[in-house]
């Protein structure tokens, strides 16, 4: 897209921004400072400096738009994903801990706008690790994450009519049965790698019969199974809880480091083992899961209970450490297929650019097909530490 096509679109879209705002503006200027984007949406920093007629003072506002992305558009339902992020700024986000939502406006396929908050002038940035980051971050992920599911527990009791009118009305994105769903082609190919590189190393023949009985299908059998909500742990998810959809604050005065979630395009009515396994399989490494794996889900724990302490729920048993970590070992292959799906592309084997090029050559089945083994033997033996961790930690008793 040119700078001026760009450049027409942001000044169409600034005024109905700036009215939106419910200040008292005169003499309004913009600038663009910055586009990025990735391959779901373009990105527009914008600073707005005006004055505040109520006051008389010369302020100045930074704010990210986003617009979807055409390209890729009919594969992965950009259009939708918009839909779903516009449905939780409307009626879920305010005002917890959040980017402000300033305006939006549905017109798909391309047009649609969220117009946010830069929440980097509050001092949020993404990590600075691309992948496999300190402790300390993961620990700052699991709190937020707590609290993120605790607020959905909060209005499930408190406003159960809204909480229900919201994930009715979420659209499915992912989990879809149309024949060139490219996420299912992706979780039943990329996860049997595995298996064959357990038969290279002469693995258990029965442990691998079944786990290439059940990766064949994962789509069905790991992901669509656990995608379904369970009470009473069902709650609101974020869906795609991932190192780059967590903004990072610099440690506040207890020494911890805090977090922000952004990109709810995936939001689902799950249980939070699908959170909770896509970061830890797909974020932390092997090593660092192994030996923290039960300081993070007590982080995620005391988090979730004090939220709902201090926001007047009593009965918290249901939400016993206990329950949420069966909840984890009933469905923690969840995150362990999303890690053989993306741990390629993270670990920087995988270009988005290449995978959407390959998929718009080839379609998405030969596309996932040509991208099977990449990384080779090293992100094999990645994929396959995980999955034995998980077999020692009691994951797997249920498909065995």
């Amino acid at each position: 897209m040119s700078y001026e096509s760009v450049q027409r679109w942001i000044d169409e879209m600034m005024p109905k921004i700036i009215e939106n705002l419910e200040l008292d503006i005169h003499k309004a200027q913009y600038e663009l400072l910055e586009s990025t984007g990735n391959f779901m949406s373009n990105i527009y920093c914008i600073r707005l400096k005006f004055e505040n007629k109520t006051n008389r003072q010369k302020e100045e506002l930074s704010m990210i738009l986003k617009r979807p992305m055409l390209a890729f558009n009919q594969i992965a339902r950009i259009d939708l994903q918009f839909r779903n992020e516009i449905l939780f700024y409307q009626m879920y986000a305010q005002p917890d801990n959040y980017a402000k939502c300033f305006y939006v406006e549905e017109r798909p396929p391309i047009d649609s706008i969220i117009a946010l908050e830069n929440v980097n002038g509050q001092g949020y940035y993404s990590c600075p690790y691309k992948y496999y980051p300190p402790v300390e971050y993961t620990l700052a992920a699991m709190r937020e994450l707590g609290r993120f599911h605790g607020k959905g527990y909060v209005m499930k009791e408190m406003q159960r009519e809204k909480f229900f009118d919201i994930t009715t009305q979420i659209q499915e994105v992912r989990f879809t049965n149309t024949t060139e769903n490219i996420y299912k082609f992706a979780c039943n190919i990329k996860t049997l790698r595995v298996v064959e590189y357990l038969r290279s190393q002469d693995h258990d023949a029965i442990f691998c019969d079944k786990m290439e009985a059940l990766f064949s299908n994962a789509y069905e059998e790991v992901m669509i199974k656990t995608i379904q909500p369970v009470e009473p742990l069902a709650t609101l998810c974020h869906g795609d809880f991932t190192l780059d959809n967590i903004l990072f604050k610099t440690k506040n005065d207890n020494g911890q480091h805090l977090s922000i979630l952004i990109d709810f395009a995936l939001i689902r009515y799950s249980t939070p083992v699908i959170d909770l396994s896509t970061y830890l399989l797909l974020c932390c490494s092997n090593e660092i899961r192994k030996e923290k794996f039960f300081d993070f889900i007590q982080a995620y724990y005391d988090s979730l209970k004090e939220y709902l302490l201090n926001t007047g729920v009593q009965d918290i048993e249901k939400y016993s450490y206990n329950a949420l970590l069966s909840d984890f070992k009933r469905g923690a292959l969840f995150g362990f297929v999303v890690m053989c799906v993306f741990t390629p592309i993270i670990l920087g084997y995988l270009s988005p650019e290449v995978l959407i090029q390959e998929m718009l050559d080839f379609g998405p089945l030969e596309g996932t097909k040509k991208q099977r083994y990449v990384g080779g033997d090293k992100v094999s033996k990645i994929l396959v530490d995980a999955l034995l961790y998980l077999k020692d930690l009691g994951c797997l008793k249920h498909v065995l």
